[in-house]
């Protein structure tokens, strides 16, 4: 029985899987890791193929155990090799990898899958789990009176066919009294702590849809954060669950907000799980929908579910139980001078070269490594620099005459005895020499004149 055949069948209550980025890689598509380097990628090569094994692998038995009716994937589902040939054959191979464990696989294309390779190997896929290849490189199925709707926002452009084909389905879906409406993407709408991270025209476009038409809920990935927001466009609340299987072994789970400041205006964000920050705490999405209710569960690989949201109306949850975590601890002056290491986090777009410097209560302490895409990055500061912390510190970065970087997330970290962590709240303010981001228009970006320094005041609580 093929999978179209399948979904005629389903009935309510039934289970999908949402999951994320993969990024799903093999060593044999990358014999040079060092050669395959690139600054486009928010981690080394090597870190996605050992993920196949440290989260993937795992991930995809835990859910067969589950046994959903289907698994979406929202994008990036391999690296995305730059050769065209091999790029085919990644795609071939991932998908191979996530078909293997007999559940219907759905795809959406992400911005490393590249169009050929799409093209090429999921599109036909899709053909012979359908019964129908989809024309373009987004299309919809119904289940069960549920609509599901398959985006490409790589290649969202307003007012064009996409756009138009998305309005005139949500339109239809309103006739014909479609129950439940579910669309799937790879960038976000709202990037919650990566700021511009998602298309510009999407994120433009998509909330003035939320606000027209009935739609339960979107899934997207691309940020390699955990989080879920309700947020309020045009009066009217809307839902959007971002997720990605992605963990690093060396890396702690780290609660989002307590090292991003997160972006959507709190007068529109009606409730917020904040979920983790990028690559240390891998997760995915389990949905039911039931005759009345839709349940939504975010579940951690190893702990199991961490947080759930319950609606029956479209975006009015009736519970929205989220696990909390353990305060940082707090800084007070008798550790002042036994801080053992200490960093600089920050966030970054076109940060490269060295004319970065950075000043700490005066103190010239280093240079900003380069960094782009807002990918989480630090500096560490040299160990004499240690005795210069205060509970409040005045943090300055001097740029060159010409310098067009923007920074954001800036905040200090500290570990003292024991292995305590300490933190100052992220900045909210978003640094930038560079007129790239005028048109988005955000209440958080400074401009600052060339060769002006970003000043900031970093406090310890």
């Amino acid at each position: 029985m093929n999978f179209q055949q399948m979904l005629h069948q389903i009935e309510r209550p039934f289970t999908f899987a949402v999951v994320g980025d993969t990024h799903f890689s093999h060593p044999k598509f990358y014999p040079d890791l060092e050669q395959d380097a690139s600054s486009r990628r928010p981690l080394k090569v090597e870190k996605y193929i050992e993920n196949v094994h440290y989260v993937l692998s795992p991930m995809m038995e835990a859910l067969k155990a589950e046994a959903p009716a289907f698994v979406v994937l929202t994008g990036d589902l391999v690296e995305g090799h730059r050769d065209a040939q091999l790029a085919q054959e990644e795609m071939r191979a991932g998908l191979n990898f996530f078909d293997g464990y007999g559940m219907p696989v759905l795809v959406t294309r992400g911005n490393h899958d590249t169009v050929e390779a799409y093209d090429g190997v999921i599109g036909p896929y899709l053909g012979q789990q359908l019964g129908w290849k989809p024309e373009a490189r987004y299309f919809f199925v119904d289940v069960a009176g549920c609509r599901l709707i398959f985006l490409d926002t790589e290649n969202w452009r307003c007012g064009e066919a996409q756009s138009l084909w998305l309005e005139r389905l949500l339109e239809q879906s309103e006739e014909i009294a479609i129950e439940r409406t579910f669309l799937f993407g790879h960038y976000p709408i709202w990037p919650v702590s990566r700021a511009f991270f998602t298309n510009f025209e999407f994120q433009l476009e998509l909330p003035r849809m939320l606000a027209r038409y009935p739609v339960d809920a979107y899934f997207c990935g691309h940020t390699h954060n955990q989080s879920i927001v309700i947020h309020r466009t045009e009066g009217k609340p809307a839902f959007q669950f971002m997720s990605a299987p992605i963990g690093l072994p060396e890396e702690i789970p780290t609660p989002l907000n307590r090292v991003h400041t997160l972006l959507p205006s709190q007068e529109d964000l009606l409730d917020c799980w904040p979920g983790y920050l990028e690559n240390t705490a891998p997760g995915w999405f389990t949905v039911r929908v039931g005759k009345r209710m839709v349940h939504v569960e975010w579940r951690h690989l190893n702990r199991g579910v961490e947080t759930s949201v319950r609606w029956r109306n479209r975006g009015d949850a009736l519970s929205f139980r989220k696990m909390e975590h353990p305060p940082d601890a707090r800084l007070i002056f008798s550790d002042l001078g036994h801080i053992r290491r200490a960093f600089l986090r920050f966030c970054a777009w076109d940060a490269a070269g060295s004319n970065r410097r950075v000043f700490l209560n005066g103190e010239d302490v280093g240079v900003l490594p380069d960094a782009d895409q807002y990918v989480p990055s630090r500096l560490e500061l040299p160990t004499w620099a240690l005795g210069q912390l205060r509970k409040e510190n005045r943090l300055e970065i001097r740029v060159q005459d010409g310098e067009a970087c923007t920074l954001g997330n800036l905040l200090l970290e500290a570990v003292l005895p024991g292995g305590r962590l300490v933190r100052t709240n992220p900045s909210r303010e978003i640094f930038t020499w560079s007129n790239r981001w005028d048109a988005w228009r955000s209440e958080r970006l400074h401009k600052l004149l060339p060769g002006r320094s970003a000043v900031t005041l970093l406090s310890f609580g």
